[in-house]
């Protein structure tokens, strides 16, 4: 279903350009100006509590999906985990890098009351998702087994991580274009519908996962064919919406001349973003080998703790992706008075809903660790863990909606340096601590505190300083974009 780029009579040269858009200002500004004028908080919790839902299901669903495999024995568990740190870098790049730089320009777009151009912004977005998802499909095929080999694995767990991967993201197509839906109605303000379609895939993995892999006997490859089924399944739908015209954005695949600006203008954004949520991931793939050397009950306890991590920061990202959004549309609109009520509710939000687990686990950390193990080394560290990391969590929440308050914006580049120098000063911190002064785990654990606090301080006077020089900057209509001198508006 092919959209195209001006669903109003725009032929003459005298009705082309600001006039269209001006005609279609009302249609195309309604969602957008609804949620402006909204009250921020109410705004900010509209868009956040659908997300925050999905990762909640999600959550749920990954346990469920953990536990089947379980079931296959010792190797199935080894291959899953070989694939996993492939899969998270994989998913967070496209889903928080790409999919965030094409819901920001989507959303900036709108605001500005430029329908056209977040049609062509949609329509690349998409079809970027596909050549995206393909090309990482390809390359796993032929790169799965020798990268398994490289981190360690052999035999028979070697086998098995090699063909789960190759049939998992030998789909990625599949997984990548169904999140860019999701980004292009976000970026226009709808969350529900990717809510509802989100929550259905996981719910259809739950059932159909054990169906694949024990009652049609696939095993480990029902496991990843289960996932790509309920995806294909749940990416229909959302195709009908988007394609079918039902959204504020109808994706324009054919533009009145060729031109590549719609994705410089998403990559502008998406590849920083992709870029930190990478370095992120490493980081945290490096610390963990410095926690190695320290001990299998060491190794454990952190491993407990950053689960848990994920598990809390998962619920952060429904407030980051709404002020993603909301922000993108006021920047747009240039109303900068509500990029700063947005950001200020959202990270208020965030510190009371990250605060209260992490200072409830530092008052008892067996509240999460006895749900695993009754080992006293391992609930001894993860202790320490919880009572010098636990205070952080409100911080990591604040550099979570900060850092999407500058996508939003389209500034994405700064606070990928600013994380670069994060990851690099904690690996650093730590290995100086640890191999340097023979320092423990405590020392470790205080290092990712520190960062974690400076991380959000920096952050937030780096955001202080930009909306400033954003609001001294000259009055008038927004800065003209790329996109919006090629003649595509």
């Amino acid at each position: 279903m092919v959209g195209e780029i001006t669903s109003f009579p725009c032929n003459s040269p005298a009705k082309s350009g600001h006039a269209c858009d001006v005609k279609t200002a009302g249609a195309a500004r309604s969602e957008p100006d609804h949620l402006l004028a909204m009250a921020p908080l109410a705004a900010v919790v509209r868009l956040a509590a659908p997300t925050t839902v999905v990762m909640a299901v999600a959550a749920v669903s990954n346990i469920v999906y953990t536990y089947f495999v379980s079931r296959l024995g010792v190797e199935a568990i080894g291959a899953v985990s070989l694939v996993f740190p492939v899969s998270l870098l994989a998913i967070t790049a496209m889903g928080g890098g790409i999919g965030a730089g094409a819901a920001s320009a989507v959303a900036r777009a709108l605001g500005a009351g430029r329908r056209s151009d977040a049609a062509a912004l949609a329509g690349q977005a998409l079809v970027l998702s596909v050549v995206i998802g393909l090309g990482f499909g390809l390359a796993l095929q032929a790169c799965a087994a020798p990268l398994f080999r490289l981190m360690g694995a052999s035999g028979a767990v070697h086998a098995s991580a090699t063909l789960f991967a190759r049939v998992l993201f030998g789909g990625a197509a599949i997984t990548f274009l169904g999140g860019m839906f999701d980004s292009v109605m976000r970026g226009e303000g709808n969350v529900r519908v990717p809510a509802v379609w989100s929550t259905t895939s996981l719910v259809l993995q739950m059932g159909c996962t054990p169906l694949f892999m024990f009652g049609f006997g696939w095993g480990l490859v029902g496991a990843a064919l289960a996932m790509l089924a309920c995806q294909l399944v749940a990416t229909v739908p959302r195709a009908l919406w988007v394609l079918g015209g039902r959204g504020l954005v109808r994706p324009a695949f054919r533009l009145p001349r060729f031109t590549l600006a719609p994705v410089r203008e998403i990559l502008r954004v998406g590849v920083p973003a992709a870029l930190s949520t990478s370095i992120s991931n490493v980081g945290l793939m490096a610390l963990t080998a410095v926690v190695t050397r320290l001990g299998p009950a060491d190794l454990a306890a952190y491993g407990l703790g950053t689960r848990l991590d994920f598990l809390l920061m998962s619920f952060g990202y429904g407030l980051a992706a709404a002020v993603l959004t909301l922000v993108g549309m006021a920047t747009g609109a240039g109303r900068l008075d509500r990029v700063h009520a947005f950001v200020t509710r959202a990270t208020a939000i965030t510190v009371v809903l990250l605060g209260v687990p992490g200072l409830l686990l530092c008052w008892r950390p067996a509240l999460w660790l006895g749900l695993f193990t009754d080992d006293a080394g391992i609930h001894a560290v993860g202790a320490q863990y919880f009572r010098i990391i636990g205070p952080s969590y409100p911080f990591i929440g604040v550099s979570m909606v900060i850092a999407f308050a500058f996508q939003g914006l389209g500034r994405a580049t700064i606070p990928l340096a600013w994380m670069t120098a994060r990851v690099v000063a904690v690996l650093a911190a730590a290995v100086v601590c640890t191999h340097g002064l023979g320092l423990g785990e405590r020392a470790v654990f205080t290092t990712i505190a520190t960062g974690n606090v400076v991380s959000a301080a920096g952050l937030v006077t780096l955001f202080i300083l930009t909306e400033r020089r954003l609001r001294v900057a000259p009055s008038g209509a927004p800065p003209l974009t790329e996109l919006a001198a090629t003649g595509t508006r």
